[in-house]
């Protein structure tokens, strides 16, 4: 491994240090850890838990209503944001317990441990999946739409009644990952969580690791005006680095969803990445 102060995107990356992180889950409500440790060349984003390795990947997921959940790990996705915001590519996480923690709701004290951890360049090239044609997925009122481009970029629409309509643009860039979207919390509506407490999600929750919207507007203080549109974006990043590549494309998503970040992410899959010439 090498590292430089200006790192070249076209190189894979890791972690030098390892770190842990203790907190709880915010659908189960009980305590949870990760143990972050650095991976080599080519070996991805895997998991670890009760001694099974559980790769990052669309083939493992088996849950996305309210988060994104794979084989045995429940909420992923901001873990995932953190990693693939920050280009990181190789990294082998322990878990203990049901969840990933849900910390402050965001994925920003992953990014600050990451770079606590110092993100090193390795020796092999990434693979990227650039699209050739226009891919688009529907679903009720949402929509992606994924078009040829030769960076990655994301355009994304929200529009709920009490909040109104949000839009936000990110073109990828760690420092911009870094301050505009990864501060980005989950955010819930108080009409529906005792219901969702009653069908096992959000026992965790609090206005310590989420934005909470009422019908008469926030009941915390938003880190941005259009903090919910940010953190859809994060979502979509979380859900995207299931993958298992970087991808070159400009995404369009109008009110999108897990469920529809993810049919996206199996159309994708089917493809296959190249190297940069």
């Amino acid at each position: 491994m090498t590292k430089s102060k200006v790192q070249n995107p076209n190189f894979q990356k890791t972690i030098k240090h390892p770190f842990s992180i203790v907190g709880i889950g915010i659908h189960s409500g009980k305590p949870s850890q990760i143990e972050v440790n650095p991976a080599p060349e080519n070996f991805g984003l895997i998991f670890v838990k009760e001694g099974k390795e559980i790769r990052a990947s669309i083939e493992n997921v088996v849950d996305t209503r309210l988060g994104t959940s794979l084989k045995g790990i429940k909420t992923v996705e901001h873990f995932l944001a953190a990693a693939k915001g920050l280009g990181i590519d190789n990294l082998l996480v322990e878990v203990k317990g049901e969840e990933i923690p849900i910390l402050d709701g965001s994925a920003l004290p992953f990014a600050q441990k990451f770079l606590e951890a110092q993100i090193v360049e390795q020796d092999e090239v990434k693979s990227f999946l650039k699209v050739s044609e226009k891919i688009e997925v529907t679903g009720e009122d949402k929509k992606i739409v994924l078009s040829p481009a030769d960076n990655f970029e994301i355009e994304f629409v929200v529009d709920y009644p009490v909040i109104g309509k949000q839009e936000k643009t990110f073109r990828e860039d760690p420092e911009i990952f870094l301050k505009e979207i990864a501060p980005a919390r989950t955010f819930g509506f108080v009409e529906d969580l005792e219901k969702l407490k009653a069908e096992g999600f959000a026992r965790g929750a609090g206005l310590d690791c989420a934005l909470a919207i009422s019908r008469g507007g926030y009941l915390n203080p938003p880190r941005f005006p259009d903090e919910v549109v940010r953190h859809k974006i994060l979502d979509l990043i979380g859900d995207l680095a299931l993958l298992g590549f970087p991808l070159k494309g400009k995404i369009k998503a109008l009110k999108s969803s897990h469920r529809l970040n993810l049919e996206l992410v199996k159309i994708l899959s089917k493809m296959t990445p190249s190297q940069p010439h």
